[in-house]
């Protein structure tokens, strides 16, 4: 916490703190695309949570955008880009994690 009561935003090389972490990660190997305002990119799901994605694909995808993860096996999640280091970017799901967890359902319990 903050001096003022706030939850600070804190990053360690880039990506969010653990600390900051509110749903479990786990490792997949899915192959999605995103789609941006700039265009769509194919890139491989490899962390997901029901807060969130990290992923890897060449494109260089701007921060803080807002942006669509398609997933071949349960479809679109809204998403936001917030961090990146070299061809691995986070995103942050703009749905709701129990909505997230519906949708993922039985093939990854989170």
């Amino acid at each position: 916490m903050g001096t003022n009561g706030t939850i600070t935003d804190r990053m360690v090389n880039g990506a969010p703190a653990a600390g900051r972490r509110r749903s479990r990660r786990k490792p997949v190997m899915w192959a999605a695309r995103l789609e941006t305002e700039a265009g769509d990119h194919d890139c491989v799901a490899f962390d997901i949570s029901a807060g969130g994605a990290k992923l890897r694909l060449e494109a260089r995808v701007a921060l803080n955008r807002s942006v669509v993860l398609v997933l071949e096996r349960f479809g679109p999640l809204q998403a936001e880009t917030v961090w990146r280091r070299g061809t691995t970017l986070g995103l942050r799901f703009v749905d709701r994690p129990d909505a997230v967890r519906r949708m993922l359902g039985d093939a990854l319990p989170l």
